[in-house]
């Protein structure tokens, strides 16, 4: 009987460090849940929960937008998700305006490199209703231990109204320690028509904090428009970054 204690101890510790890697870094965790999962956070990529506007020539603050996403894992390959631009916002003439839908699937998964499909329905207006479709894909490919390069390009297409919008945007996320992981991103933003000649490009920097395996926050400071057709400085915000997984 001591024997079988002795021998059940070592492999509860043998196993100890196992389970412990089972959840990776910020900078290299899964956009996709596990099955039965549910997460709250905001767009995969970056967790931008709250939105505070920072404009030059505006009042501080005014709008705020609560913007929380809703993901649930249906199998190891497919989450799915109920998604907001600005969500609850504060300031704004209605104070919950915006909603969607996401659908995620797991295309390439490998220990280095993740591709998904990213389709997206959005609300953008309840009053007067506009409507849109479309996707594109996210990725992340682990440059190394402490390094990760994400995209997430997509194209949206009106349904209510003409026009489309395409997204492509990139991040640089850092993991210098298991519980730090600061990043850079930018992209190029714009409606389809006229794109090459009026894109916006955005620039932000932030920072992420791993509290638990189940817990990340974090802050960001964005520009709207630093480099892009137009540029400047003006149009910017601060954020609060979340994700929470149960």
């Amino acid at each position: 009987m001591k024997r079988l204690v002795l021998i059940a101890a070592a492999a509860l510790t043998a196993s100890a460090p196992a389970r412990a890697q089972e959840v990776p870094s910020y900078a290299h965790r899964s956009f996709l849940l596990p099955a039965g999962g549910f997460q709250i956070s905001c767009d995969p990529a970056r967790n931008e929960i709250v939105r505070i506007n920072a404009s030059e020539g505006q009042p501080f603050a005014k709008p705020v937008g609560i913007a929380p996403h809703f993901y649930w894992g249906v199998s190891r390959e497919v989450t799915l998700g109920i998604t907001h631009d600005w969500g609850i916002c504060l300031g704004c003439e209605r104070i919950y305006n915006d909603a969607g839908f996401a659908f995620l699937w797991g295309l390439v998964s490998s220990p280095r490199f993740e591709l998904d499909l990213h389709l997206r329905a959005a609300v953008g207006s309840f009053d007067p209703f506009r409507l849109a479709m479309g996707g594109g894909v996210i990725g992340r490919y682990d440059l190394s231990p402490l390094a990760s390069l994400v995209f997430d390009p997509n194209l949206m297409i009106g349904v209510t109204h003409k026009g489309a919008t395409l997204s492509l945007p990139a991040w640089f996320f850092f993991q210098p320690s298991p519980s730090v992981a600061p990043f850079v991103g930018a992209g190029f933003y714009g409606d389809v028509e006229g794109f090459f000649g009026n894109f916006a490009i955005p620039v932000e920097g932030g920072v992420m904090f791993t509290a638990s395996p189940q817990v990340d926050i974090g802050a960001i400071f964005r520009f709207y428009n630093l480099l892009g057709h137009g540029g400047s400085v003006d149009g910017r915000e601060i954020g609060m970054l979340g994700r929470f997984r149960f």
